[in-house]
């Protein structure tokens, strides 16, 4: 798994440099990163290093609102499958909980949401306090990608954030970013986020595919690091890791994790779980993106599970899914 403490570069990021007439060779030499660094998007920098990227893009454009001109450019054809997987939910709040949860997946931040009493929802990005935060144009970027996103999957074009924060002081450009965004947006804010309406968030998208959504999940959760903080996604991602003919028990997993197993026991049921009900969950996830991608057999997907009987295999996945795997995979081959 790609370390968690660095930046992944977005797929189509030097297709839309190209679009804005700038050449990608040219922002890394300006930022003084490695030449080749565009040739493998897969490939994770350094938070600062990533920062610096996005200044010196800005620079290049010669336009403080460098990150939403970027975001204009995003085709669905040439991205992530993250993104992919936000175009494919059912509304906003579900495209914006795909991104809060496996935001990880591309950097080392947090995508909180907040819902508030009257029923909008606050959207708010947390990078680690260390980092010194984000350059203005990354931080436009990122706010700009949720409205962007849902605007051109909702087919509303109008559609605006209630209002908009940033942290530091406003620019030359206050006025455009306003216009861009179709809202107010507070400056020397604690935060970098944005609010949207209750009727917004239930907005309905044109391009909900669930089976194009149920095929890249299984992917996105095993590209996403877990949060260092977070001892269920710890215990998950050691589940995930040690399922490969074996079966996981709640000693080896707290082993694993440095834990006393009384200690994983309490995290566990504080959140609402159990080790049978998260091994179950893990194990559903694997089988359910193992069926999507590979040609693995049933009896194959068994074993990669850790099932001794494939009986039991085909038992489990008809509960938790209400169809046994070949239905799945018919399913999903349309």
């Amino acid at each position: 798994m790609n370390s968690p403490l660095g930046c992944r570069i977005p797929v189509g990021l030097t297709d839309a440099l190209r679009e804005l007439g700038v050449a990608p060779a040219a922002v890394l030499a300006a930022a003084g990163l490695p030449s080749r660094l565009f040739d493998r998007s897969s490939r994770r920098v350094p938070v600062a290093d990533y920062f610096a990227l996005w200044a010196t893009i800005a620079d290049a454009l010669g336009d403080p609102l460098a990150g939403l001109r970027l975001i204009e450019q995003i085709k669905a054809e040439v991205t992530e499958p993250l993104i992919l997987a936000v175009l494919s939910s059912a509304r906003v709040d579900a495209a914006l909980s795909v991104i809060s949860t496996y935001k990880r997946m591309m950097a080392p931040e947090r995508v909180d949401l907040r819902p508030e009493a009257n029923g909008d929802l606050r959207v708010v990005y947390v990078w680690p306090a260390h980092s010194g935060g984000p350059p203005r144009a990354l931080a436009d970027g990122e706010l700009g990608f949720l409205v962007e996103i849902c605007r051109r999957a909702t087919g509303a074009a109008s559609l605006a954030p209630v209002e908009v924060w940033l942290r530091g002081p406003p620019d030359a450009v206050a006025d455009r970013r306003a216009a861009w965004f179709g809202g107010p947006v507070h400056y020397r804010a604690e935060i970098n986020g944005l609010r949207f309406a209750a009727a917004d968030r239930a907005r309905p998208f044109r391009t909900h595919n669930p089976m194009m959504l149920e095929a890249l999940l299984p992917y996105v959760q095993t590209q996403t690091p877990p949060d260092p903080d977070d001892d269920l996604a710890r215990a998950r991602a050691v589940i995930r890791e040690a399922l490969c003919g074996q079966r996981p028990t709640l000693r080896s997993v707290a082993r694993d994790l440095a834990m006393s197993d009384r200690s994983l026991q309490r995290v566990l049921h504080e959140r609402g779980t159990s080790f049978r009900r998260l091994l179950d969950d893990v194990r559903n996830e694997q089988a359910c993106g193992y069926l999507a991608q590979t040609r693995y057999s049933d009896l194959e997907v068994a074993f990669l599970l850790g099932y001794e009987d494939p009986n039991s295999f085909y038992r489990a996945f008809r509960t938790w899914n209400g169809m046994t795997p070949s239905a799945f995979r018919s399913q999903l081959d349309g």
